[in-house]
């Protein structure tokens, strides 16, 4: 990689991307595997932003919790860690990486209507598999768990409206 300014390690699922980042106002300049990315952001709201990379323009909603990010890209949703570069490599050395996060509870990324449950307490779950699902903006959004775990408490029913960062259920 070469002399870029920030340099970072972002997760999604079990993939790990070494990315530099420099920042100039609202532009990035990203360098990912050898190639380099312009990048503009515009900030519609809170929590949603209109990213232009190269030529390609894309809508993202952006919830922070824990030292992940939820993004909603293109009607999926990732959850991404990002850590700087050095203190992940420095983890990893020690052994002290994480497996999940600290913060078990599953929350709501979003304001909707919780269609239905696919998980019950004392279900065991494994990463990926779908725990519910919330309609919003008249689309249905699955929620997955993020790690292996068993479920141990549920706080919503189907039919309920929830909103944004309401406490779902819980994993241990």
């Amino acid at each position: 990689m070469s002399k870029m300014r920030n340099r970072y390690i972002a997760t999604i699922g079990e993939h790990e991307f070494d990315l530099g980042l420099n920042r100039r106002d609202n532009d990035y300049e990203i360098e990912y595997n050898g190639s380099r990315y312009e990048v503009i952001v515009d900030k519609l709201t809170s929590n949603r932003f209109l990213f232009k990379v190269n030529d390609t323009v894309s809508e993202i909603n952006i919830n922070r919790s824990n030292g992940s990010v939820n993004v909603f890209l293109d009607g999926r949703e990732l959850d991404v860690h990002v850590e700087r570069y050095n203190l992940a490599e420095l983890r990893k050395k020690a052994g002290t990486a994480t497996d999940g996060p600290e913060d078990k509870t599953v929350k709501a990324p979003m304001p909707g209507m919780v269609l239905s449950i696919a998980v019950k307490p004392g279900d065991n779950v494994k990463k990926g598999a779908t725990l519910l699902i919330i309609e919003a903006m008249k689309m249905e959004n699955m929620i997955k768990a993020q790690y292996d775990g068993v479920v141990h408490e549920v706080f919503i029913e189907a039919g309920q409206a929830v909103d944004k960062n309401d406490k779902l259920m819980e994993l241990e």
